[in-house]
Formats: structure tokens, C-alpha cells, sequence
């Protein structure tokens, strides 16, 4: 205790001295401060009682310094000892206050987008699109650095019941990529249910796992959520300003009760440096303006951008929204791997109709959806290497489970970079044939979730459609593998590959018959 004392008390100094630039520098006067606090020149060999009055001080100091003061002041700093400072002084006081939580936030981030010449595990910032295995790399090698800096910093260990919730942002990475319009973010609620999601972590929060992971999510949704938010901004104003060109009235309504002028007024820079538990009301705000925009636009021209889904009122008897993906007894006489003829729509609806903007092109979806598959088989493989041998058959895929033959487990095993042989390209099937199950399993999930949402909806619809399609093309492969099997005598290859192909067949049948159910009843 007594060498980590001098440690402790000089990471509380430099928080300290942080705190009061940033409090004097809003007051625009120096902070009063209490006689048993002032630090000496030299520190006394025993300084346990100056190091209890400092946190007690900086535990009141934290009630007045706001997240976005952390935020702004630690883009003015040189060089990390600062921010290792204040991460070694959360971790360490592992506060259950939001505002501590989110000051960490602003810390973890800034390290992470800022890393320093000397660390060791130097790593890539991901791109917003990049797939969910480039993103937990990137959070692995933070993670390194980030028990560098917390040295001898102590901290309790994950609950073992913590440890899924840390998978929960793979998903929600995948939800990301699915956004093309500000609107989308808010109605999603995604920031809602993240902070839900750090608040269960309770003190896990604090642990460098949940730390890296959690920087790389802050990170790219940030950059992603301003991208969007710019966007939206843009188009609104742009409309506007379009408006008064046209010699139209500044005070003339858009839609209810939105004048030309709420657009004009919008100040993009200042609610983003704003909490965003403060400037909920003003996202709001431009995320109700830009669907009014969308609407306008779409009457001028006579047609609407997107798909457009009428929300019915409780207890009316508007047309329901698209039926559920249940799992119904296969049907003979279908293809289990027809393609969905289209993703469910409805038609214009009138007041309460909501739009939904171009989508991005059939190659861009088409990336997309190849991405995940990608990204599902990754993390496949990394469950199935590092499990338990007991439990490495059965996987989780979200709010389900996936069980996996003993063939699927050593295929998900087996070490084949680059080679072309055929037991690679065996274990590649089953391994492709295994993450399409779990893309369908997670996509009919989040469909059903959001069935009755507006529009939420359609890109999981749409990702069915892309897996229903090009199952066929894979199916034919896999009966090619299973067929050299058979020529070369090993019956338990084909055997396996013939069961796996099976089970994946079935499940698609299922999928594209409620689909197509699906889309008939929009169309009557």
C-alpha cells in the first residue's frame, strides 16, 4: 500500500489540477480551496490523509464537471498522461453515477481515438463500415494498452454473468451498418438501449474488457451518428433554403405545426457539443423536421421515396403490419431456396404515413450482407476455439442458440489458410452453410422485433430476401462437395455435409414460405 500511495496521490493531483483549469475556465475566477487539500511542495512520507481529503474534494469537484467539459478539454491535451490519469481515477472509484460513467466514456474514447507514439499495441481506428471482426480486433489490442495504463490499479473481476452482455455489441454494430438516415437512429432508440446496456454492467463497467470494447463502439457509432446527423441537417436546411428562393414565406408550415423557420434555425454545431442526454429533445426535434421534409418532397414530386408504411392507431382496423416469421412444418413442393419475390411493402399511407429515403444500391446492400456473413463466421470460430469442449457445439446467436455437429465443430477448428484442397474447401462449406443458419436465425429475430415498427423492418426483410437468394448458388456447391466425398469413399464427409445442408434447407423453406405469405397480404 505504501508504494502505491505516491502513484495514487499523484494521479489524483493531476485530476485535480485538470478539474480546476476546467471549472476556472468556465467561472472565469480561481476555485476557493479547503485547507487540507493544498498539496505541499514535497509530500510527506506518510500521505494517506492527504490522499483520502483529495478523493473526498474530487468526489465534490465531479458533481460540477459536465461529460462534455471532459469531452472538449481533453481534445486540448498533449500527450496521454492526463487521460491515463483520470482512467486510472474512474476505474479505481468504480462510481455507479451516470455522470461518472460518461465522463469515462469521454476518456476511453479519446484514448482510443488518440493513440500515443509509445504504445505498444499500436491499432487501426475501424472504419464505420467495417465488419464486426476488424472492430473486435481493433478493441483488442486497445484493450492491451488499456491494462498498460492502469498498471497496478486495482479492479474487480467481470461477473460471469456480465460476460454476454459484452456480445450484445456485435449486434448492435449490425443494427449500425443498417442505418441510412438520422431518423432511423432515433426511432431505433439504440442510444437508449446502449446506456441500458452499460448501467447493467454495474461495476463490470469499469473493466477492461467492457472498456475497450465499449471505446470502439463510442467511437465508430459517434462518428457515424454525426455523419448522419450532418446529413439531416443539411437536407433541412437545403430545403429551406430552397423555400425562400422560390419566394415562399418563412413562416409558411412544412407539415403541422413545423415552420420554414424552425429549419432555418437549427444549430448543427452547438447541439453536438451538447450531452446527449441533454439534446434528446433537439435530435428529436431534427429527426421530426427531416420526415417532414421527406414528406414534402415526396408530394412535390407525386411519388414517395421509399416504401411507406401507414402506423395504425391502437384498436383500429388498419392493415396489420408484416406478419411475423414463425417456424411452421416445412411444406413439400417449394424450393427451400426460393428467393423472396420482394420485401414486404405497403402502400402510401395518408397522415400518419412515414417515408423511408432511397435505399443504398443492390451493391452496397449486397457488401453489406456478405460482410456479416463474414462476421458471423469469425465469431463462430473464435466461440467454437475458445470454448469449453463440453460447450463448443452449442453457440450463441443472440436471444438464441445454435447446436453444431460434431463434423460443424471441427470444421470451425481446422487450420487451412489459403490452401486449395479439399478438405479446405469442406470446411469452408460447412462453415458457410453454418453462419447462413445463424444470419437467418438473428435477421428473422430482429424482423419479428420490428414487425410492427414503421419502416424498421424492411432491411431485415430485405437481408432474408439476400440469404434466400443466394442459398441457392450455396446449396449447389455443398452438393458438389458432398458428391467429390462419395467418389473419394469418405461417406461420414458427405454424411455431414448432407446434414448440415438439410437442416439449413429446412429453416430457409420456412423463412421464404412466411415471407412470400408475408407479401401476398400486402399485396390483397
Amino acid at each position: 500500500m505504501g508504494q502505491e500511495c505516491p502513484r495514487e496521490l499523484a494521479d489524483l493531483s493531476a485530476v485535480h489540477a485538470f478539474y480546476l483549469s476546467l471549472l476556472e475556465a468556465h467561472l472565469g475566477h480561481p476555485v476557493p480551496l479547503p485547507a487540507d487539500i493544498k498539496l505541499p511542495p514535497d509530500l510527506p512520507a506518510d500521505s494517506s490523509h492527504l490522499t483520502e481529503a483529495l478523493k473526498f474534494w474530487l468526489d465534490l469537484l465531479d458533481m460540477a464537471i459536465t461529460p462534455p467539459m471532459v469531452r472538449e478539454a481533453l481534445k486540448r491535451t498533449t500527450g496521454p498522461e492526463t487521460a491515463h490519469a483520470l482512467l486510472r481515477y474512474f476505474v479505481a472509484k468504480a462510481s455507479a453515477r451516470f455522470s461518472d460513467r460518461d465522463k469515462t466514456d469521454c476518456v476511453i474514447t479519446h484514448l482510443f481515438r488518440t493513440p500515443s507514439a509509445d504504445s505498444r499495441n499500436q491499432w487501426q481506428r475501424p472504419e464505420t463500415d467495417s465488419s464486426y471482426y476488424h472492430l473486435s480486433q481493433a478493441a483488442l489490442a486497445f484493450e492491451s494498452e488499456v491494462y498498460r495504463a492502469l498498471g497496478e490499479v486495482q479492479f474487480e473481476s467481470m461477473a460471469s454473468t456480465h460476460v454476454p452482455l459484452l456480445r450484445e455489441f456485435e449486434y448492435f454494430h449490425q443494427e449500425l451498418e443498417e442505418f441510412r438516415h438520422f431518423d432511423q437512429i432515433t426511432d431505433s432508440a439504440i442510444v437508449q438501449r446502449v446506456r441500458e446496456l452499460k448501467q447493467s454492467l454495474g461495476k463490470s463497467f469499469y473493466h477492461p474488457d467492457s472498456i475497450a470494447n465499449i471505446a470502439v463502439w463510442n467511437d465508430v457509432f459517434g462518428r457515424r451518428f454525426d455523419e448522419l446527423f450532418h446529413d439531416a441537417t443539411k437536407q433541412i436546411k437545403t430545403f429551406a433554403e430552397n423555400v425562400k428562393r422560390e419566394g415562399g414565406s418563412i413562416m409558411s408550415r412544412v407539415e403541422g405545426d413545423i415552420t420554414v423557420k424552425q429549419l432555418t434555425e437549427i444549430e448543427t454545431q452547438q447541439i453536438l457539443a451538447e450531452d446527449y442526454q441533454n439534446s434528446q429533445d433537439q435530435f428529436r426535434k431534427v429527426s421530426q423536421y427531416k420526415k417532414a421534409v421527406d414528406h414534402k418532397r415526396a408530394a412535390r414530386s407525386g411519388y414517395a421515396a421509399g416504401p411507406a408504411r401507414p402506423i395504425p392507431a391502437p384498436g383500429s382496423q388498419s392493415p396489420p403490419g408484416p406478419a411475423p416469421v414463425n417456424a411452421p412444418a416445412s411444406t413439400a413442393g417449394q424450393s427451400a431456396s426460393a428467393p423472396m419475390s420482394a420485401a414486404p411493402q405497403k402502400i402510401q399511407g395518408k397522415q400518419d404515413a412515414e417515408v423511408l429515403a432511397v435505399p443504398p444500391s443492390p451493391a452496397v446492400q449486397n457488401a453489406v450482407q456478405e460482410g456479416k456473413l463474414h462476421s458471423t463466421r469469425e465469431t463462430i470460430k473464435e466461440y467454437v476455439r475458445t470454448a469449453d469442449t463440453k460447450l463448443a457445439g452449442v453457440v450463441p446467436v443472440k436471444r438464441s442458440k445454435i447446436t453444431l455437429s460434431p463434423a460443424e465443430v471441427e470444421a470451425f477448428r481446422a487450420e487451412y489458410p489459403g490452401e486449395k484442397s479439399f478438405r479446405a474447401d469442406y470446411a469452408n462449406t460447412l462453415m458457410l452453410l453454418v453462419s447462413y443458419h445463424a444470419r437467418m436465425l438473428i435477421e428473422v429475430d430482429e424482423y419479428n422485433q420490428k414487425s410492427s415498427s414503421a419502416y424498421l423492418w424492411k432491411p431485415h426483410a430485405d437481408a432474408l430476401g439476400y440469404l434466400l437468394s443466394t442459398f441457392e448458388r450455396l446449396s449447389l456447391e455443398a452438393e458438389q462437395i458432398k458428391s467429390l466425398a462419395r467418389q473419394r469413399g469418405l461417406q461420414d464427409k458427405a454424411s455431414a455435409v448432407d446434414a448440415t445442408l438439410d437442416k439449413v434447407k429446412k429453416y430457409a423453406h420456412t423463412v421464404s414460405q412466411t415471407l412470400q405469405a408475408a407479401d401476398q397480404s400486402f399485396s390483397s
